[in-house]
């Protein structure tokens, strides 16, 4: 082929890593050497790991003619795409974890799940389990999405506090299990378990988190992905009888973090340096509304529907060209969640009858 002659096979891959999921699709049909090359498993991992300029998908769920997804960076918008419509009755989505989201709607009485790749379009729709989802309540029930990083399986669970049995699903396996877990939470006492109403994923390195008031204290939970276990650690110090928690978690690079409302504007920042050890990181000022968390940095709304990054580290903050009126409201009344988000190759489609891989390969989508 002409391009063998102008550039080395290592030279030719730097090239493609660096080229959006669009282009490579398209690529793989000009020779067989390019698709074997972009087929590669290290070749979908390694464009995951790419360093990119951060990108955030912003999902607008009282959409009707506009767009669904807009793309956006905080020099404008990148992309506004119409996507596959998921319908009206979206109640979680979450994401994304290496370019994927979950999404779980509610028809009448059924809960349906799927996984979502946006920039190669897949949808895999997962099978029902055998045991009964309820609605959503955020004090006892959720359903959250992980991956097991070792053998690169994403995980699906569902858990209710009440309960003594919960499900998960996983994509090799292609089906739920059923599980006793080992949850507690005591629902009828002072115990809140907080689920994350602004959309951010609390997942980080294999483990999903929740925070859990008790009183004027505040404890973690979370779930192994690997081991398919609950894990209960301690929260911060409980301080001054003052001091009371109010917070979030958000997630700090590769450490846990929360952020606690103190009083008017003022907002501590906790870390966790190792399971049940903490330090307080830094005290903010914000005077704007949250819509997300990613990396280091918070993202808000402005006054006039404009975005904001901040980085808490560095106090540095970012300003996005992109507005858009829903922005200022809760996706649960039809405004705008704020994801970040980094386009992947990674293929959620069933492989016929046999395991599926996630990394191993990826086809073009087709709805």
């Amino acid at each position: 082929m002409a391009y063998s002659r102008a550039f080395s096979e290592e030279s030719l891959r730097e090239i493609l890593l660096s080229l959006p999921v669009t282009s490579l699709c398209r690529f793989k049909c000009v020779c067989k050497n390019w698709g074997n090359l972009i087929n590669n498993p290290s070749f979908t991992i390694d464009h995951c790991k790419k360093k990119k300029p951060p990108q955030h998908l912003i999902y607008d769920y009282d959409a009707t003619d506009a767009p669904t997804v807009t793309l956006v960076s905080d020099k404008g918008i990148d992309e506004q795409k119409i996507f596959q419509r998921f319908g009206d009755n979206i109640t979680n989505l979450l994401g994304s974890i290496d370019g994927v989201f979950f999404i779980e709607r509610q028809i009448d009485n059924a809960i349906l799940c799927t996984l979502w790749n946006p920039a190669n379009r897949e949808v895999r729709h997962l099978p029902a389990a055998t045991i009964d989802f309820i609605p959503y309540d955020k004090h006892y029930r959720d359903i959250v999405f992980g991956l097991e990083p070792m053998t690169k399986d994403y995980k699906v669970l569902y858990y209710n506090a009440l309960e003594e049995y919960a499900a998960i699903y996983s994509c090799s396996r292609d089906s739920w299990k059923i599980f006793k877990h080992n949850l507690d939470v005591d629902i009828e006492g002072n115990n809140i378990f907080e689920r994350d109403i602004l959309k951010s994923t609390d997942y980080l390195n294999g483990y999903y988190y929740w925070l859990v008031r008790e009183n004027n204290k505040c404890r973690i939970v979370s779930f192994d992905f690997g081991n398919e276990v609950f894990v209960d650690m301690e929260g911060p110090p409980a301080g001054h009888e003052d001091y009371h928690w109010l917070a979030n978690l958000m997630v700090l690079g590769d450490s846990l973090g929360i952020l606690n409302f103190v009083d008017g504007f003022v907002h501590d920042v906790w870390i966790m340096i190792q399971p049940g050890v903490w330090n307080k990181l830094v005290t903010i000022h914000l005077t704007t509304r949250i819509k997300s968390y990613y990396d280091n940095s918070i993202i808000l709304v402005t006054k006039s529907s404009r975005l904001v990054s901040y980085n808490v580290r560095t106090n540095k903050t970012r300003l996005f060209e992109f507005r858009h009126h829903g922005l200022h409201y809760c996706p649960e009344i039809g405004g705008c969640a704020v994801y970040y988000y980094k386009e992947s190759l990674v293929t959620i489609k069933r492989q016929g009858n046999s395991e599926l891989h996630l990394n191993h390969c990826m086809t073009r989508a087709t709805y």
